[in-house]
């Protein structure tokens, strides 16, 4: 957890991000986010991943960009299933720059738990 109080952890074979409303989405931030993203990646039998992205809606190009930038990264250490779950259009427009990554399945959801279930299949 940082000051902007964002967590990444594993929880079984799924490495969790969980990125809360108010969150800077500054390049700052997102090198801290990408160094405990590879740092838990790497760990051996993580195959999934989940964003709970609760993030203001206003979210730019860049965030969209670092989403599939991560994607491919998680692929280099195994992680083929990407699941995102928030509210509204956003969660959609993430999983759509995530799909364009060969390779790697996604979904979308409103509920983190359904996230979960789907990825320890």
């Amino acid at each position: 957890m940082t000051g902007s109080d964002w967590e990444l952890y594993t929880q079984e074979n799924v490495l969790v991000a969980k990125f809360p409303e108010g969150m800077p989405a500054d390049e700052e931030e997102f090198a801290k986010v990408n160094e405990r993203f590879e740092e838990l990646a790497a760990r051996d039998g993580v195959t999934s991943h989940i964003s709970f992205v609760q993030m203001d809606d206003a979210l730019h190009e860049g965030v969209y960009e670092k989403a599939a930038e991560a994607a491919r990264v998680g692929k280099t250490y195994g992680i083929t299933k990407w699941a995102m779950v928030s509210e509204g259009i956003k969660k959609m427009a993430i999983a759509s720059s995530i799909k364009e990554i060969d390779g790697v399945e996604t979904t979308t959801t409103s509920s983190f738990d359904d996230a979960m279930e789907w990825a320890r299949e």
